[in-house]
């Protein structure tokens, strides 16, 4: 093998680059891409970097299903196993081998109840959690995935969207083989079971007859599960829209109240203007009331008339002293 050039950029590898993207949590998806494919550019990987600057962003179900893919690796295979296994169980039946296809539809069932449970806990763990419709979109994705089984060919972990079910095209192989034809019986072997009256063999099948019945199996298989999801995202919606009358009402109780508030604001501010009024007036009668006791305390003791003069017409005190003496 020759020898890697000096000039060469250095290996990379390329799904390790593209599982760290889609592994990264969501909200940093965009601002890790566009540094991921400045580094490889700058680094000479230009195919890359342009292969990882189009990786699509995921869904929050898209990304649910890759974390459980990523991170519980066992539960996301089982979906697929527990869906191939539901398809051959389909075969068998059709072939008209005797198997419990019911008991394998449920286990098929169980698995995908199980991952979605997953995607659940891990929408739990990074404290934003799942909301009915995301549930359901991952539930109809894990529903798909199981259709396609072990042999589909899609981007496991790097999922963008919600995978579809599968076609028309992918029950093909839910019919019978070719049916041989008949072989060759001589004449006396003809007359030998005309004696004995055996019962005519049955016609094979019309394997036009076979596929199309394994379409019809396959379709109503698949419509109830649209049924199911439908009904769920009407539940959705009927409860959202509960929440949204229930917020009306509150809105409006709030603006009610706000208005009495206001009313009672305006009444509580022309009790306030005449009580200070009644202040007013009562602090001035007040004034004029102190006003009016200082002058009744405060005033002088009226002057006593003067006595009259005695005989000798001397003052009174003076002929008191007189006789004192």
């Amino acid at each position: 093998m020759a020898a890697r050039g000096s000039d060469d950029p250095p290996v990379v590898d390329s799904s390790a680059a593209l599982a760290s993207l889609y592994q990264a949590p969501l909200a940093e998806f965009v601002s890790r891409r566009r540094a991921l494919a400045t580094q490889l550019k700058r680094s000479g990987h230009i195919d890359l970097a342009t292969r990882i600057a189009g990786a699509g962003k995921p869904s929050r179900a898209a990304y649910l299903v890759n974390q459980v893919y990523w991170r519980g690796r066992a539960v996301y295979d089982g979906v697929l196993e527990a869906g191939t296994a539901a398809r051959a169980a389909q075969q068998a039946r059709l072939l008209g081998e005797v198997g419990d296809l019911a008991e394998t539809m449920q286990l098929r069932d169980a698995a995908v109840r199980k991952a979605v449970q997953e995607a659940e806990r891990i929408a739990t763990q990074e404290g934003q959690g799942a909301s009915a419709a995301t549930a359901a979109q991952v539930r109809g994705t894990f529903e798909a995935l199981a259709a396609h089984g072990l042999e589909g060919r899609l981007p496991h972990g790097h999922l963008d969207a919600d995978v579809a079910l599968p076609g028309l095209g992918a029950f093909a192989g839910l019919m019978l083989p070719a049916t041989p034809a008949p072989p060759t019986v001589r004449r006396f072997e003809v007359v030998a079971r005309r004696v004995e009256a055996e019962p005519e063999p049955a016609s094979p099948p019309d394997p036009r007859v076979v596929e199309l019945e394994a379409t019809v199996t396959a379709l109503e298989q698949h419509r109830a599960v649209a049924s199911e999801r439908l009904d769920e995202l009407g539940r959705t919606t009927t409860a959202a829209r509960e929440v949204a009358a229930a917020a009306e009402r509150a809105a409006a109780d709030a603006a009610r109240a706000a208005t009495e508030a206001r009313q009672a604001a305006v009444r509580a501010e022309k009790s306030t203007t005449l009580a200070e009024d009644d202040l007013s007036r009562l602090d001035s009668d007040l004034t004029t009331a102190q006003a009016r006791l200082r002058e009744l305390t405060e005033a002088p003791d009226p002057p006593h008339p003067p006595a009259p003069p005695t005989r000798d017409g001397r003052p009174p005190t003076a002929s008191r002293n007189r006789r004192a003496q």
